[in-house]
């Protein structure tokens, strides 16, 4: 009985359907390299003293829910004592502090100050209400000299950082740099040219989207943190495929497995 022997043809045929996931996985794994290019950030600034256009901060306008710092002080050392209960306290400085020792903007936008009563104070910059308080102590305070600031200062990081949460700012202003080195920095597989910011407004809620890697982000408006800004790194294409890698392994292994038993039995 002859015997029937494969054909140049059969051979490169069974040949090339042996290879057909070792080109796929080469394929996931060059799609999944991410070059140098892709993590250099504000690319373009080559020249040295180059002058930039900067975009800078409208001035945060007090929402509901804020924490002020107020203090009152006056040429009177007896009624600076009675103002300055935090002179007895702890400075230990945390949310709960915050909370304790600071004065919240209630729902109707006044703020309560001690002694003088309410205060309007929704929808007008730090240093109007200042103004505004002063003008009020001035009614039972001999030459007030008020101190207010922000406390409530937050803002939250989410996504691709190493260290993705809510943090507290202590300065004035704030860059979406120094916001994401406060995260421990972008990981390798967050997307760097597509970063979204959301920012509530009093009004309404706006939403940017920002180039790391363009040196045009300094012009753009959400280049400053304002308090409540919620920053997202998303995820690249490289993360959805090493998320996967597992499962795809596995398919590859299945499908390889199969094209053995059909070439054995053929």
């Amino acid at each position: 009985m002859s015997k029937a022997i494969p054909t140049v043809n059969q051979g490169n045929k069974h040949l090339k359907s042996k290879w057909i996931p070792v080109f796929l996985a080469a394929g996931l794994f060059v799609s999944a390299c991410t070059t140098q290019k892709d993590l250099l950030y504000l690319q373009g600034l080559d020249s040295a003293g180059e002058e930039l256009p900067l975009q800078l901060p409208d001035d945060y306008l007090i929402q509901e829910q804020d924490i002020l710092y107020i203090r009152l002080l006056s040429y009177n050392q007896e009624f600076n004592n009675l103002l300055d209960i935090s002179e007895t306290g702890t400075y230990a400085i945390g949310e709960g502090y915050l909370y304790i020792n600071g004065y919240q903007v209630n729902d109707s936008g006044y703020v309560e100050v001690p002694f003088i009563g309410q205060v309007p104070v929704l929808g007008i910059t730090v240093e109007e209400a200042r103004e505004r308080i002063t003008r009020k102590a001035r009614e039972y305070i001999k030459d007030p000299v008020v101190i207010v600031k922000l406390l409530s200062f937050k803002f939250t990081i989410l996504g691709e950082v190493k260290v993705p949460g809510t943090y507290q700012n202590y300065n004035k202003q704030l860059t979406i740099l120094e916001a994401i080195g406060m995260a421990g920095d972008i990981t390798d597989l967050g997307n760097r040219k597509d970063i979204l910011v959301v920012r509530r407004t009093p009004d309404s809620i706006l939403t940017f989207h920002l180039n790391l890697l363009s040196k045009d982000i300094l012009a753009s408006e959400a280049f400053f943190v304002q308090p409540n800004d919620v920053i997202y790194i998303k995820p690249t294409h490289n993360r959805i495929i090493r998320i996967n890698i597992p499962t795809l392994s596995f398919i590859f292994a299945s499908l390889s497995t199969v094209l053995l038993v059909l070439n054995y039995f053929k």
